[in-house]
């Protein structure tokens, strides 16, 4: 069992970190296609997936290549932030009336 500590705090925030990066293309897309700056389609919200799942894998690939002991705890970081940013995206639509 995995038991976090202050050791941990660097790995974790690090993940945190490039999940809210990993996030971003797709929240781009959402607020660009509501404020109706680009026309949406079903095309670009994939592509929109498509880079984020990308960034977010190579960005897990390059931690388990340089820090492998850390992986676990990265990728724990990489869902909370990710899953932070959906819910931040969710109410920022809903509070705007989007």
């Amino acid at each position: 069992m995995l038991q976090l500590g202050p050791i941990h705090a660097p790995a974790l925030i690090g993940g945190a970190v490039l999940g809210v990066a990993g996030f971003a293309p797709l929240a781009a897309m959402v607020l660009l296609v509501r404020s109706k700056r680009i026309k949406g389609s079903i095309g670009k919200g994939l592509a929109a997936i498509a880079l984020s799942f990308t960034f977010l894998m190579a960005a897990l690939a390059l931690v388990w290549v340089a820090a492998p002991q850390d992986i676990l705890v990265v990728t724990i970081g990489v869902l909370g932030g990710f899953l932070v940013m959906w819910v931040v995206l969710a109410a920022i639509t809903m509070s705007r009336g989007l």
